[in-house]
Parts: C-alpha cells; structure tokens; sequence
C-alpha cells in the first residue's frame, strides 16, 4: 500500500500545531519537518523522509525551494525521489509527477541538471586553460617538500618507525605519505556491514579511511556502475552540491574497496560527513567502523 509523505523546512517562528496543516491537508499520512536556522545545511528529517520512501509512495512539499535551496541541490534530490521509485508532488508549482505524464517531469529535470553540469564544465575548462596560459600553478601544493619525503624513505628503513609514526613526526596524515610513496601502498579493504545500502544489499564500508584517497578538486568522471541516471558522469568537486551529490552518490553505489580509494578523500569524508544524506544503513555501517565520522556530528 503506498503511502502520501509531506516535508517542510520552518523557521524558529513558525513552528506551530499548525505548520504541517497544507500537508495534512493535502492527504499525507505522515509529515517530517525540519528547523531551519540560518544558514544550517543538515537537515536530519529530510534525510529521515527519504529514507522512509518506498515504491509507488508520494513525496508532498508545499513548494520546490522547501525541498532543494539550490538548483544543484533540488536537482539531486528529485533525482533521489525518482531513483528510489517514488513520485513528487508539489502544491504551489502543481507539479505532479504522479500523474499522467508525469514521468516527463522527471526527465525535465534531468535535462536541466545536465544542461548546468555542461556549463559548468564549459566555465571551469575555460578557466583552467586561461590559469595556464599565464603560467599559474594549478591544484593543491604539494604536502611534502623534497627534503621531507627523503626523510621519510630514512626513517622507514628503521623498523620501530610505521606509516602513523612517520606521519605524526611531520605533522602531515597517513594519506599524505600514501600519496607521495606509492610503493608503500597495499590494496586497499574493506567490508560489507551488516546494514543495507538498498533493498538486498548490504552496504561497503571501507576498513581504513587513510585509504580513501581520491581526488580532491577539480573534475571527476565516474564509471557507469556508480553512475548511471544521467549522461554526464562528471562531477566538479570543486562546486559544494556537486561535491556532497558525488560523495553520496559513491557512498550508496559502491561495490568494490577499490572503488571507495579511487574515488573518496578520507578527510573530505569526515567533513562533508554531517551534510550527506545517506541511507540509513550506509551511515551506520561507517560511523560504528569509523567513529571519527560520529565527531563532527556530535560536536
């Protein structure tokens, strides 16, 4: 049986007996409403909300900028809605995905999303030729000088030092000296968790962050298995949507260890952790492997 599911984003001053009254009165069954304070960008009963969607429910929002606050951001989150086999409606815009026709929303949608995607990209390319035609130095300096990193062959030749406490004497984190010694490196693992990423399978946690490293800036194409629902694979991590849409997307999807090290930062992670909107089994399954994840979130 499908049920009819309301969000809304309120402030301070309108949380009321009456804030979800248009929802209800819109036929939802049940209605998540989040607090909005300011700029906070984590919403804990949107994410519930979703979570709570299954086939052939409905998704009530009294209008679009209640669900999304950025275009990138509704985008994404549509996307979420139409991945997970459910329908939008939304009261104001009388957008109706539910009904005939519907589907054609949704690729609207899509269209739109790709359509920013590609200019995007056209903006940044032309960006990054322009720094190098005046000689700019693109990407993050490196973490490590020259000087350093043959210290850090020495000391390893020493068999009471290890990658964590070479790391610790130069003040740089585990990744950094993965990164510039690549012939220390080893296959990264993982685990599957005994929580559900989706109906049937269990979500990927991987067994050591410091193995998470992935790119940081720039743009990343993803392959088809992680990426399927448009036709531009491309991410531009360096856009804040774009960056938390690639984590969740390749958080929820992945199903190999190389996967998650190719394509995640484990620094990123912890601190895109808070803003990500997972399912609930892929959250759990990383915070109780990794409770740093749990810090920033506490904090």
């Amino acid at each position: 049986m499908s049920d009819v599911v309301g969000y809304a984003r309120a402030t301070a001053d309108d949380l009321a007996p009456g804030v979800g009254r248009e929802l209800a009165e819109a036929g939802c069954a049940r209605v998540y409403i989040d607090e909005q304070t300011g700029r906070q960008t984590v919403r804990p009963q949107l994410a519930a909300c979703l979570e709570s969607l299954r086939p052939e429910d409905t998704l009530v929002v009294a209008s679009l900028d209640q669900l999304g606050r950025t275009s990138r951001e509704l985008f994404a989150l549509v996307d979420d809605v139409r991945r997970r086999g459910a329908g939008l409606r939304s009261l104001r815009e009388r957008l109706d995905t539910t009904a005939p026709g519907g589907e054609a929303i949704f690729r609207v949608f899509a269209g739109l999303a790709d359509f920013g995607r590609a200019t995007i990209s056209a903006g940044t390319s032309d960006g990054l030729a322009a720094a190098r035609a005046r000689g700019k130095r693109l990407g993050r300096p490196p973490a490590l000088t020259p000087e350093q990193l043959r210290e850090v062959r020495a000391l390893l030749l020493r068999p009471e030092h290890t990658i964590s406490s070479v790391a610790r004497v130069l003040g740089v984190s585990r990744s950094t000296i993965y990164k510039h010694l690549p012939s220390q490196d080893r296959a990264p693992a993982a685990h599957l968790a005994p929580y559900l990423a989706r109906p049937g399978r269990p979500a990927l946690v991987i067994d050591d962050l410091a193995d998470l490293r992935g790119p940081v800036t720039g743009l990343v194409e993803l392959p088809l298995r992680l990426f399927w629902s448009l036709p531009d694979h491309r991410f531009d991590l360096d856009e804040a949507d774009l960056r938390r849409w690639y984590y969740e997307t390749v958080l929820r999807e992945a199903t190999r260890p190389g996967d998650l090290a190719a394509y995640l930062d484990g620094e990123t992670l912890v601190s895109l952790w808070p803003e990500l909107y997972l399912p609930k089994g892929v959250r759990r399954g990383w915070e109780e492997h990794h409770p740093a994840l749990r810090a920033p979130v506490s904090a």
